[in-house]
């Protein structure tokens, strides 16, 4: 059965024990009304724990560059999707300051156009970032996270404008040493596994390898190819999403096209397509030893 890869570094459901680190005031029963520290824009007092609901002041960006503006040694981050230039900024100037910036990002938001900007913003300003590279070709870096010598900032929060004044977020900031340095840890362990693949050059425009036979596509995992071949089904699962099936048995088919119910509307009644010659076009990834194309937007395919 197939299903969207979104695996995360297990060690960060660390951040569960930190929830409760930050409102449980002596005693092991929480209280009935949990109270809330007020948001400060400033890092907490050491050993402490802050839970920020992005709504309340919509200001969580200025939270993240508080903390960025107070590191002096050292900032490592992981953030999924990342648009917001102010934040960028605060790392560029930090790196000027003298502090030891390094980043991971995701190799497909890092390089797409809303991501790659930022991107060129950092390495013009001098900060090594690379990009999640899994031996798969599936597999995303999902964490948001950032920790300095002093504190660390982790939850749902990406750095973007909408995760900033729109969405339901949530931003946990604390001081505690042995969670900051677990976080920190975990970020030393992508920064060396991921060594060598540079963010800056999966930003340029990705190189297709061409146009390729649906059964050469296992051949080319973690490349984009324009993958071609006799469509026989388009099948919704009971969830929505959407199987592009190039044999009479999918079970044994080397290639498939997935796209998941989120963006399956967006293509409207792709049985259209039945008994075509199609072309599917993206990076191809591998799930289950099977070769896929996880399609987003409908000019991925093509007639």
């Amino acid at each position: 059965m197939k299903g969207k890869v979104t695996r995360a570094v297990a060690a960060l459901a660390l951040a569960l024990s930190a929830g409760g680190a930050g409102y449980v005031l002596g005693g092991n029963a929480a209280p009935e009304n949990v109270n809330i520290p007020a948001q400060t824009v400033t890092a907490p007092a050491a050993g402490a724990v802050r839970v920020i609901y992005s709504l309340d002041k919509k200001q969580n960006d200025q939270e993240l560059i508080a903390l960025i503006n107070e590191a002096e040694n050292y900032i490592y981050f992981a953030i999924y999707t990342f648009t917001l230039p102010s934040i960028a900024d605060a790392l560029v100037a930090a790196k000027k300051r003298g502090v030891d910036v390094r980043g991971v990002v995701d190799s497909e938001q890092s390089s797409n156009s809303y991501g790659a900007p930022i991107i060129k913003i950092l390495k013009d300003g001098g900060i090594p970032v690379v990009a999640e590279r899994h031996a798969t070709g599936n597999g995303i870096m999902h964490i948001k996270l950032l920790v300095t010598e002093q504190a660390y900032a982790f939850g749902s929060y990406n750095w973007t404008k909408s995760a900033t004044t729109i969405n339901d977020e949530i931003l946990e900031i604390g001081t505690d040493e042995n969670l900051r340095k677990a976080y920190e840890n975990i970020l030393k362990k992508l920064l060396n596994a991921y060594r060598g693949n540079s963010a800056a050059a999966g930003a340029a425009a990705p190189v297709s390898i061409g146009t390729i036979n649906y059964t050469e596509a296992l051949a080319h995992v973690g490349q984009v190819a324009s993958v071609r071949g006799t469509l026989i089904d388009a099948y919704t699962s009971k969830t929505g999403t959407v199987f592009l099936d190039f044999c009479e048995n999918y079970k044994t088919c080397a290639f498939s096209g997935v796209i998941f119910a989120d963006d399956a509307k967006k293509f409207g009644d792709l049985s259209r397509y039945v008994g075509q010659v199609v072309t599917i076009t993206g990076k191809i990834s591998m799930y289950e030893n099977k070769a896929e194309i996880v399609l987003s937007d409908p000019s991925q395919l093509s007639n």
